[in-house]
């Protein structure tokens, strides 16, 4: 695009990533070493820890001669409050001097465009990426104001009118930002950059493009962002540009603007999210048999931290409720019946079991200075918790394994030569990666296997007049 920088096809999409979990650090590693120079993160993933872990890992990296800084693109975005900053701009309130313009979607999840939340987005940012200027600023899913005024059966003529004179005022905010060298390029990240242009949260990129024009006479309004996969298709069939005549794909080609797809895996499909991947099963008979002897060899080493870890290491003393820190055996013992489909065990595990267990590791492995002993029970724990997940995975992994393989069928016979790669993934990729004008897809690489799963697809050969003889957009 505009920016004149050259990056691998797959991004690494720094979603659900954080900065206590040592296989999100290890993949990122791995993939910075294997010609993925292109990372997309945001202000709100993981409370910043997902900033903080890439500054870390690009810092280690650079020291040791493996990468260099100008090789990279760096993205993030801002515009979400939650969280610790959501504490922030309450706080500000309480004082009397709250950010302006702030959007109260709900309760947990507030947004702001301002130039003053703007502003001090970035400068957390950069100090947690360890950055001096970052590459790329995106507002992030601006159109949480149109949804909010939806919500609120707000007169939406005018609604959309002040969201674009916020647009205005933020993309203004940012070209100062790039005289400034805080930053080299910015853009938006929408969802709604693909809905047809009658929706009442669609965010017109063409609308978004003549404001940035009248920025500056060479405006560094470069990159663009939005779902895409094989199932949201808006990005290259919804001619919302140009009076009905351009898809937001074709319309971001003739501008010369960077477009990044997100969610090339994760498809919201008939108002629920169907995984684009291959699963391994196994029979509830198996999971009967060998899923108790999993949880017993776990229930022993959670005995064994309480009874000779904690005194030895003294954590007895220094932690409240010690005993009650690792019992994942006691939670998981209904595990195979508690669950009523995959992508409920599939939440737990992500959003609940993972993260927890991780800050857990983290926290009490810097609490015992790396003791031999630690490092001992942990490598004993990890695996232990890690084969139980698994054996539940697995099983529960049924009740979608047989549309993914139906829809992978389906794609063989369409295109017979994305056979070569079997996973669902990897074909889904290949024809994304395929899109004429779409410059990088963003994907979710928090394990090393995701990363390799994705280089397969990024070095598989190009199935000659892909479109012409498989035309995926079709339903």
């Amino acid at each position: 695009g505009r920016t004149g920088w050259r990056v691998s096809r797959l991004g690494f999409g720094c979603y659900r990533v954080d900065a206590v979990t040592p296989a999100h650090a290890e993949a990122l590693a791995f993939a910075l070493r294997h010609g993925i120079n292109l990372i997309d993160t945001s202000t709100n993933y993981g409370e910043g820890e997902s900033e903080s872990l890439v500054g870390q890992v690009l810092q280690e990296l650079i020291a040791s001669g493996e990468i260099r800084r100008a090789e990279i693109v760096i993205v993030s975005k801002a515009g979400y409050v939650q969280g610790k900053n959501l504490a922030l701009a309450q706080q500000r309130e309480h004082e009397g001097r709250p950010f302006p313009e702030m959007v109260k979607y709900m309760e947990n999840c507030w947004h702001c465009l301002h130039p003053d939340f703007l502003a001090d987005q970035l400068d957390r940012s950069l100090a947690r990426l360890q950055l001096d200027r970052l590459d790329v600023l995106l507002l992030h899913n601006p159109e949480y104001f149109l949804s909010h005024a939806v919500k609120q059966h707000a007169d939406l003529n005018a609604a959309t009118e002040e969201y674009y004179r916020r647009l205005a005022a933020a993309l203004a905010f940012l070209e100062t930002q790039v005289e400034s060298g805080k930053i080299s390029w910015y853009g938006i990240s929408s969802n709604t950059f693909p809905y047809a242009a009658t929706h009442p949260e669609f965010t017109s990129l063409e609308r978004v493009w003549s404001i940035a024009a009248r920025l500056a006479p060479q405006p560094h309004f470069g990159v663009v962002q939005f779902p895409f996969n094989l199932f949201e298709t808006g990005a290259v069939r919804e001619c919302n540009q140009s009076a009905g005549t351009q898809t937001v794909l074709e319309f971001a080609r003739e501008k010369n603007l960077a477009t990044l797809a997100n969610r090339p895996l994760n498809a919201m499909r008939a108002g629920s999210m169907t995984r684009l991947a291959s699963f391994e099963t196994i029979s509830s008979q198996q999971a009967e048999e060998i899923f108790p002897q999993q949880l017993a060899a776990l229930a022993a080493i959670e005995r064994d931290f309480v009874a000779r870890i904690c005194p030895q290491l003294d954590f007895t003393n220094r932690l409240q409720n010690h005993d009650r820190i690792f019992d994942y055996a006691g939670q998981l013992a209904r595990g195979l019946h508690a669950f009523r489909d995959w992508a409920h065990w599939d939440y737990v595990r992500q959003y609940l079991i993972e993260p927890q267990s991780e800050r857990a590791l983290f926290y009490l492995r810097r609490l015992s200075n790396q003791a031999s002993l630690w490092q001992m029970w942990e490598a004993q724990f990890r695996p232990a918790l890690q084969a139980a997940l698994t054996t539940l995975t697995r099983r529960h992994s049924a009740s979608v394994a047989g549309d993914s393989e139906k829809f992978a069928a389906q794609l063989d016979r369409l295109a017979p030569g994305l056979a070569t790669t079997p996973a669902l993934s990897q074909k889904a990729l290949r024809v994304l990666l395929q899109t004429e004008g779409l410059h990088a897809a963003l994907l979710g690489m928090r394990r090393r296997a995701y990363v390799e799963d994705g280089l397969h697809a990024l070095r598989a050969e190009p199935i000659p007049n892909l479109h012409s003889a498989f035309t995926p957009w079709n339903d």
